[in-house]
């Protein structure tokens, strides 16, 4: 990590890091609970958000993050410019 990285992303002062997940108004088709979520989560494939059930872990879906999301928080104002050809 450098210098800069540290000025812009110091350590949480926090015990614990905490994401809010959002209920939603889904019913599991796993288990049939009324107790099913939306986060976000860093995955290995990019940023993405999940929707999943905080009883049994079902996940009912896995997607880009919209742009009301406001995930990633250092997400680029210009990810869905197209490029040119100056890169």
């Amino acid at each position: 990590m450098s210098g800069v990285d540290r000025l812009l992303f110091p350590p949480p002062a926090e015990d614990h890091v905490v994401v809010e997940r959002k209920q939603t108004d889904r019913v599991c088709p796993q288990c049939g609970s009324a107790d099913v979520r939306r986060y976000p989560v860093a995955n290995f494939i990019g940023p993405r958000m999940v929707t999943k059930c905080q009883d049994c872990f079902h996940h009912l879906s896995v997607d880009v993050p919209a742009e009301d999301d406001h995930w990633p928080p250092w997400r680029s104002p210009t990810i869905d410019w197209d490029g040119s050809r100056a890169g």
